[in-house]
């Protein structure tokens, strides 16, 4: 199997870069907040969730980069592997789309109007989109290359 040319040496890298910019800033930000709030497990969705699910998406989004880019991963069969792999960036960023950005503007409009909270939701909305779509970008490329070049067996 071949490596698609917009994915080969340093394109690929700043593609990956930019997948996982929005996954290191929700991890940042779920170690802020448990520092703020402690150990507690009342504030999970704030703490605990967006730090190890964060990790478990670059994880994720590693290992699904690595398998598309290194050849000496391609003689493996990771198919199912890459399957859950490959959600985890997807479901993680949704989560911060849904729970960060709209579940914040909710939050900041119904339950107690808030201008912080309001913005800080408009803030997260664009951010998890746009790790979304870099990520739908390098799977689309991936998905595109292997139509043109069927792999030999």
């Amino acid at each position: 199997m071949s490596v698609p040319e917009e994915l080969e040496g340093q394109k690929g890298n700043m593609l990956a870069g930019r997948v996982m910019a929005p996954i290191v800033v929700a991890i940042i930000y779920g170690l802020y907040e448990f520092v703020a709030w402690g150990a507690s497990s009342d504030f999970y969705l704030y703490t605990y969730v967006p730090v190890f699910g964060g990790i478990a998406a670059m994880v994720g989004l590693m290992a699904y980069y690595l398998r598309v880019v290194s050849p000496t991963f391609a003689k493996i069969s990771w198919r199912n592997l890459l399957l859950l792999l490959g959600f985890l960036p997807y479901l993680f960023l949704t989560y911060v789309i849904v729970f960060f950005g709209l579940y914040a503007i909710y939050r900041g409009v119904i339950v107690s109007f808030s201008v912080w909270t309001i913005l800080a939701g408009i803030f997260w909305v664009p951010i998890g989109y746009r790790g979304i779509y870099q990520f739908y970008l390098m799977t689309e490329i991936v998905e595109q290359h292997s139509k043109t070049h069927p792999p030999v067996r």
